[in-house]
C-alpha cells in the first residue's frame, strides 16, 4: 500500500503571500509597483488585516517587498539590488564556513570554475572603460606593502574582471564568493615571495584580456589560482 506523507498546509497568510509572489514573477507586478492598501488586499483575500500584514512581513523577509513610511508610503515591490545579492551570498557562504556547513575547498572549486570562463568573456567583451578599471585596479607591485592592502587589491581585481564580462550572474556570483574569501584570507599573511609571483600573473592576466586572447586569459587565470590555492590550508573555515 502507497504511503502518503503528511504535507504541511499553508496558512492563509503564506497562500496570500504566494499568490503575491507568483504576481511578481508573472510581471503582473513590476518592481517600484505599490501594491494595494491593507484593508484594500484584506477586502480582495476576504481576511482579516493582521493576516495580510503577516503575508507582508513573509514577503518582506524574502525581499521581494518593501515598506515605506511618509504620506507616500506604503509597500512596495523591492526593486533588483546586485550589491544587496552579492552581500547576501557573501554572508551565506562565510556562515556556512564558519558552521562547517562546507569546506573552503568546495567554495575554492566554484570559485575556480567560474574564473575561469569569466577570463575568456571579459578578454572577449571588454571595452576601453574596462580595460582602464582592470589597468587601475591592479595591485602595486611593492611586495613588501602589507598583506592586507594585497588582498584588498586582489579583490578589487578580480571585481573588475567579473565586471568587464558584462553578465550580471557571473558579477554576483564571483563578488559574492571573493567577499566571503576576503574574510578569511584577511587572517593569513602572504609571504613576499609568493606576492611578487602573484602579482606578476595578474599582470599576465591583464595583459591577455587587453590583448583580447580568452584561452590565453583562462589559461594564466587557471595558473593564478592554482598558486593561490596551494598557498590555502585546505581545511574548514
Amino acid at each position: 500500500m502507497m504511503k502518503i506523507k503528511n504535507k504541511k498546509l499553508l496558512t492563509l497568510s503564506e497562500q496570500i503571500a504566494d499568490q503575491i509572489r507568483a504576481a511578481i514573477i508573472n510581471k503582473e507586478l513590476s518592481p517600484g509597483d505599490k501594491l494595494p492598501a491593507e484593508q484594500e488586499l484584506a477586502n480582495q483575500f476576504q481576511v482579516s488585516r493582521p493576516t495580510i500584514r503577516d503575508a507582508i512581513k513573509i514577503l518582506a523577509a524574502s525581499k521581494l517587498i518593501v515598506t515605506k513610511s511618509g504620506a507616500k508610503g506604503g509597500h512596495f515591490v523591492a526593486e533588483i539590488d546586485l550589491n544587496a545579492l552579492i552581500n547576501d551570498i557573501s554572508d551565506y557562504i562565510t556562515l556556512s564556513l564558519s558552521l562547517e556547513g562546507m569546506t573552503i575547498d568546495e567554495v575554492l572549486e566554484v570559485r575556480d570554475t567560474v574564473e575561469l570562463k569569466s577570463c575568456s568573456l571579459a578578454a572577449l567583451r571588454r571595452t576601453e572603460d574596462d580595460l582602464k578599471m582592470l589597468k587601475e585596479s591592479l595591485p602595486t607591485m611593492d611586495a613588501t606593502a602589507p598583506s592586507k592592502l594585497f588582498y584588498e587589491q586582489d579583490y578589487k581585481f578580480h571585481q573588475a574582471i567579473a565586471k568587464a564580462t558584462h553578465n550580471r550572474m557571473v558579477i554576483i556570483t564571483i563578488e559574492g564568493i571573493t567577499l566571503s574569501l576576503s574574510k578569511y584570507l584577511t587572517q593569513a599573511d602572504c609571504p613576499t615571495e609568493l606576492r611578487e609571483k602573484l602579482i606578476t600573473q595578474l599582470y599576465e592576466i591583464y595583459e591577455a584580456i587587453e590583448q583580447k586572447k580568452p584561452d590565453l586569459a583562462a589559461e594564466k587565470m587557471e595558473q593564478h589560482l592554482r598558486l593561490f590555492d596551494n598557498f590555502l590550508p585546505s581545511t574548514n573555515y
